[in-house]
């Protein structure tokens, strides 16, 4: 038989301590572990395993019933935001739940590790000419953030960022005006079940240093269908870059993923494939989808307006390098309007920092009547099936610039114009090139143009040079009867070389 031992508890506390290796001193339980990315990461780990709640929507209906006009009365002061004394470069206003926003979002500020909450008040905002009937309840958190920072002048505090509804954002360079936007994730898009809109849920903001010139944040996304944690390095500058992290965690399956979606508005442009009584020759935020593939090559497909129905058009490929919503139209003479200033709007490039894979680029294309609709969409759908229990781990940049994304010399199809059938003519199409070519030409080149249509005939084609560019011109007539639609690619040549992108155009009759 055993016998039975018993230790003084103080040897037991001396014993521990010095195991700790603080010899005579009891051992303190580890405090919480200093903020970072793996902390939203395991919280939406954690979360997608849980069923999913709605937010309670606690707003007062005189907020929700907002007009336009009335929210836009509501500012957030200057001098409110975080790390007002600290005169950083970075600074900081957010948006007034109400009107369209009616989603509400938890702001957390982080400061060497620690995290504290940065709660909505009142007395952060004037409200113009708004006379609300009660007063505001104290339950309420704002809708979203903007980032400002001297990107156009030392003095002055410019906005480069702004986050606000479900979970969209958009970017601002140097001399830009806000244009195509940007999202997290898109679930379902164009399907007939209907669209599902993850949104942002919490921010924490970094403190940056004073002189700083990129910054850090994080932001926790929700859905019924999936979570996910994302953290941001925003730097801004002539070219104004966004650099993404994220980890998507799905609570269900998803009949379609799309990553990195982007969104934009294409009312009328050069194409003019609907007639509107307007002053402008063009009204658009974006004018085409520019990728690239992993082989290097280059393609550009102008938007269209469809008339009647919403079209989706499918670019399959593996490991893809990049594409982005452009606005290659940047002469103040294609537009006229001086408030809207379309010639501003940025692209915005997408590029991944890893391999994403096989997988298909979607765009869809939705008729509108209206510049106020975003009617344009454009994301990557992966392969890979989007199943309950996947994690997707994102790793990608977007740039908004008012330029074309970096390459070697290659002409661009600057622009698309249609002379539409009539009479029993066929319709012809004119479209110019531009900028410098993989190779010196002369003005006499002999360059010959290959154009593919998916049904039908190419006829009359002829290819001149372009006195007013200093580019080229092709233009041909498409034959091809009867109603379904037709799918044409394009390029420049000089003998068997490509001396330009890829032109990709859909028509429908």
């Amino acid at each position: 038989m055993l016998a039975e031992v018993r230790c003084p508890v103080h040897l037991i506390a001396i014993t521990l301590a010095y195991l700790a290796g603080e010899p005579g001193r009891a051992a303190s339980p580890p405090g919480p572990a200093p903020f970072s990315f793996a902390t939203v990461r395991d919280e939406a780990a954690a979360a997608a395993k849980a069923e999913y709640r709605p937010p309670a929507n606690r707003m007062p209906d005189y907020l929700k019933n907002l007009s336009y006009d009335a929210y836009q009365a509501i500012r957030y002061l200057r001098g409110e935001g975080p790390w007002k004394e600290d005169k950083l470069k970075f600074t900081f206003q957010f948006f007034h739940p109400g009107f369209l926003y009616q989603d509400q979002v938890l702001v957390h500020l982080v400061e060497d590790g620690h995290v504290k909450d940065f709660q909505f008040s009142q007395s952060q905002f004037e409200y113009g000419t708004n006379k609300f009937p009660e007063p505001l309840p104290n339950s309420l958190h704002f809708a979203g953030l903007r980032i400002l920072y001297p990107v156009n002048a030392p003095t002055k505090q410019d906005e480069v960022a702004s986050f606000v509804g479900a979970s969209y954002f958009r970017l601002l360079g140097k001399g830009q005006r806000y244009g195509v936007s940007a999202r997290a994730l898109a679930i379902d898009t164009a399907e007939p079940t209907g669209e599902e809109f993850p949104r942002f849920t919490e921010f924490w903001i970094e403190k940056p240093a004073p002189e700083a010139t990129s910054l850090k944040f994080f932001a926790r996304l929700d859905s019924p269908s999936a979570t996910g944690a994302y953290q941001f390095l925003l730097t801004p500058g002539t070219v104004t870059v966004l650099d993404v992290d994220a980890d998507v965690f799905l609570r269900k399956d998803v009949r379609k993923l799309g990553l990195a979606p982007l969104t934009s508005m294409f009312l009328v442009g050069a194409n003019r494939t609907r007639c509107f009584l307007d002053y402008r020759p063009e009204v658009h935020d974006s004018d085409g989808l520019l990728l690239q593939t992993a082989t290097g090559e280059w393609e550009w497909r102008p938007l269209i307006n469809p008339e009647k129905t919403f079209h989706i058009s499918h670019f399959p490929g593996d490991h893809i390098k990049g594409f982005g919503l452009l606005q290659r139209q940047r002469d103040f003479a294609y537009y006229q309007d001086l408030g809207a200033r379309y010639d501003l709007r940025p692209d915005l490039w997408f590029a991944p920092r890893q391999s994403w894979g096989a997988g298909t680029l979607e765009l869809v294309e939705i008729p509108t009547p209206n510049e106020w609709n975003d009617n344009i969409v454009a994301y990557w759908v992966p392969a890979e099936k989007a199943s309950a229990g996947r994690q997707f781990h994102l790793a990608y940049s977007l740039s908004a610039s008012l330029d074309d994304p970096p390459r070697n010399p290659l002409l661009s199809a600057h622009s698309t114009r249609i002379d539409p059938p009539q009479n029993g003519k066929p319709p012809r199409f004119f479209v110019d090139f531009i900028g410098r070519a993989p190779v010196v030409l002369a003005p006499d080149a002999a360059l010959t143009a290959r154009i593919t249509p998916s049904r039908g005939d190419v006829r009359n084609l002829v290819i001149e040079p372009n006195d007013v560019t200093g580019g080229w011109r092709a233009f041909f007539d498409l034959v091809a009867p009867g109603t379904d639609s037709v799918q044409m690619r394009g390029t420049l040549n000089l003998g068997e070389k490509a001396l330009s992108e890829t032109w990709l155009y859909l028509w429908l009759p």
